[in-house]
Parts: C-alpha cells; sequence; structure tokens
C-alpha cells in the first residue's frame, strides 16, 4: 500500500514538473519605443526626418523575444517624422537594402510545435505522464507562434501614407550578407511625385516647395 502511494506521488511530482517544464514555449510582447532625432536642431515645418538604430542580438531579446541576427536577419528600428504639411508615400521598394517580408522573419523563428511533441510523444511511448506535456506543451507554443505573428507583423513598416506632422514607427528585416549601414529611404511627396531621400549619413531633408 505504501509502495503504491510512493509511486502515485512520483506520478504526480512527474506531471508537475513536465508540465512546468513545457511552459518554456512562449512569447513575451515588449512595446518598441519611438526613436529620438539625432538632429533636433536642423527640423522645422519644412522637414522630414528619420531616426534609426541597428538592432543588437540583445536588442532582439528584449523587443522580438528571439534572436533573429543567428537566423540570418538584421532588424532595422527606423521612425521617420513628418514635420511638413506635405502628405508622403513610404515603400520598401524605395529602400536601398533588399528586405525581407516579415512573415518569413516570423516563421523562421518559430517554436518548432511539431518536433517539441515528437519528444514528448516518444516518452510518452515508455512513461504515460509524458502524454500530458505534450498536449499543454503543443497548445502553448501554438500559442506563443500566434502572439509572435501578431506583434512582428505590429512592429513591421509596411508601405504607407506618411500624412503631414505624423510619424510612422517600426522595423525593416534585411538579409544579414546584405546588411550596409549606409542606407537609403525614399519618401515620395503625394502631389509632384518628387522623390525625398533620407539616408544614415543625411537623416533629415528640407523641403522648401511648400503648397497651401
Amino acid at each position: 500500500m505504501i509502495e503504491k502511494s510512493k509511486n502515485s506521488l512520483f506520478l504526480l511530482l512527474s506531471i508537475v514538473a513536465l508540465v512546468g517544464l513545457s511552459g518554456c514555449a512562449r512569447y513575451k510582447v515588449h512595446p518598441l519605443p519611438r526613436l529620438k532625432p539625432t538632429q533636433s536642431s536642423f527640423i522645422n515645418t519644412k522637414s522630414v526626418h528619420m531616426a534609426y538604430h541597428v538592432f543588437t542580438a540583445k536588442d532582439c531579446k528584449t523587443y522580438l523575444d528571439r534572436n533573429v541576427i543567428a537566423q540570418g536577419y538584421q532588424p532595422i528600428h527606423i521612425t521617420i517624422t513628418n514635420s511638413s504639411n506635405h502628405s508622403m508615400q513610404f515603400s520598401l521598394k524605395n529602400f536601398s537594402l533588399p528586405t525581407v517580408p516579415v512573415k518569413k522573419v516570423a516563421k523562421q523563428v518559430h517554436t518548432n510545435t511539431g518536433g517539441r511533441a515528437a519528444v514528448y510523444g516518444f516518452a510518452a511511448l515508455f512513461m504515460w505522464p509524458f502524454a500530458i506535456p505534450a498536449i499543454v506543451d503543443g497548445i502553448g507554443s501554438a500559442e506563443a507562434n500566434e502572439k509572435l505573428n501578431a506583434d512582428f507583423k505590429e512592429k513591421a513598416l509596411r508601405d504607407q501614407m506618411l500624412d503631414p506632422f505624423e510619424t510612422i514607427n517600426g522595423l525593416v528585416f534585411v538579409p544579414v550578407e546584405s546588411f550596409d549601414s549606409n542606407f537609403k529611404i525614399a519618401l515620395t511627396e503625394s502631389k509632384t511625385a518628387k522623390p525625398i531621400v533620407l539616408s544614415a549619413d543625411k537623416p533629415c531633408a528640407q523641403i522648401p516647395y511648400m503648397y497651401a
């Protein structure tokens, strides 16, 4: 009777421990802040200004909860402020470096739900308590991946209109092998279609041709 109670206690403790271990499949959301201008003295009502920061592995863990650099993708954090009365189009096609779709980056850093479940499933053939964390971990991994997808999409810059006195803020993902610190972004003025070029070296562009 005592031996049976010990076995039951052991199984119970095993289940609790295994469920606890399976809880490592998670995703933590951390808001992406707006970057402050580095040349604020040049900003006026006839300018567009860009601030940027090249992510480190530590930044990736802080704001993306995954080291995407280790997977071959370099995130660049960009904040663009339109301090003029012009509407402008931002497009990733006018970024001087090749960019990677955010869906592809997110998928690359997903928690491997199938692989983790297979390990637990195999162990469950010999010890049934492993079947419980297999189920719990599978659900947790799927939820973490969904949360990751939504957060990556929210933080990634997309083709969009930059209205007067508006700011856009987000990430651009570039293949590590293609990254160049001297990059450029060309905005397109909506009425005249004239390009407004911002670069890492010259992040502020003056706009002399104003319209009412």
